[in-house]
């Protein structure tokens, strides 16, 4: 049995990019993120202490999207190195960034980073 905890299209106003009214101006960004665990006890005991609060997942994704970065790239690290301190038991994390209406001359909705990564993974970088 695969279990998972999702939270979808969280929307944050952060400072990453690499231009400077990026920096200053900053920008809407859109976040999902699937965690792996085994959640079967949480299933049966109804009990909060035997899950992965979404509550927690999302403050710590939200106190990293405070910072300022180059890169989305560095702020899914940051999101990622975080969860897995607060939650050793994850077993796998996929997460997608997306930087709504990028600052490229092109009729485009978002430019995105993508990684579903094991902690096994994880560990060996």
């Amino acid at each position: 049995m695969t279990t998972k905890i999702c939270l979808k299209n969280i929307k944050f106003h952060s400072y990453i990019g690499c231009f400077e009214e990026e920096k200053i101006i900053g920008q809407l960004f859109s976040i999902n993120i699937n965690i792996t665990h085994n959640l079967s006890t949480a299933m049966l005991t109804d009990d909060i202490k035997d899950t992965i609060n979404y509550q927690n997942i999302y403050l710590i994704i939200a106190d990293v999207m405070k910072n300022k970065y180059n890169l989305i790239e560095r702020a899914a690290y940051k999101i990622i190195d975080e969860l897995w301190l607060a939650y050793p038991q994850i077993e796998n994390i996929e997460l997608e960034i997306n930087k709504l209406n990028p600052p490229i001359k092109a009729d485009i909705e978002s430019a995105a980073f993508y990684i579903y990564i094991s902690k096994n993974e994880w560990e060996s970088m």
